[in-house]
């Protein structure tokens, strides 16, 4: 066999991308291209060029916490709590180094269970940082432009409004997952929130 091999995701986009897909290629690129931290998947590549735009990243073998916490698909087991503990906490890390610890802060936009992907361990790393912005630290607040940004049901109030957008759209984002986590079941279906008596 070859010891030498590496396994990697490769994230195939069509040649013929719009305006907004080509935003998300390069947003992608500049801000996942600027980390390097244990809880952020790695970018190893890319090409973009008239015939082919992909982008190639490590290889995350259990694939997204989404699978594990709402299709029963663990390899016939679920997660126990002491490991969605773990996942939990170092989904928050990564938050933290993207916030206060990059030389420009990035904002995610896009925090949720089907963007913490899974290593052979069961390790969380954050994923897919098309909606990612850079933002100077000196600057608390940005104007988003384009419409609503983010997913249903994680995404903050002030992303789907007129209102300024802070880094703190990250952490409600966060607090969405955690509920998911911890009830292990969808909080957002169809357009609509589920509310504490399970109806929509």
């Amino acid at each position: 066999p070859d010891h030498g091999s590496l396994p990697v995701a490769v994230k195939v986009l069509g040649s013929n991308m719009g305006r907004r897909a080509e935003e998300q290629f390069m947003a992608e690129i500049g801000t996942i291209g600027r980390t390097s931290h244990v809880n952020l998947v790695r970018l190893y590549g890319f090409c973009f060029d008239a015939d082919l735009k992909a982008l190639v990243y490590e290889f995350m073998p259990n694939g997204s916490l989404d699978r594990h916490l709402f299709h029963g698909d663990s390899g016939g087991r679920q997660l126990v709590f002491d490991k969605l503990y773990d996942v939990a906490v170092g989904t928050a890390k990564a938050i933290r180094y993207l916030h206060d610890d990059c030389e420009r802060r990035i904002i995610h936009y896009d925090i949720k269970p089907g963007n913490v992907l899974l290593d052979e361990a069961f390790r969380p790393k954050v994923a897919d940082f098309g909606l990612a912005r850079l933002c100077e630290r000196e600057r608390t607040h940005m104007t988003m432009t384009g419409g609503g940004r983010g997913t249903p049901g994680y995404a903050a109030p002030e992303l789907w409004m007129a209102a300024p957008a802070t880094h703190k759209c990250d952490v409600y984002s966060y607090g969405m997952l955690l509920f998911e986590i911890l009830g292990r079941r969808r909080n957002y279906v169809d357009g609509a929130a589920i509310h504490s008596s399970g109806a929509a």
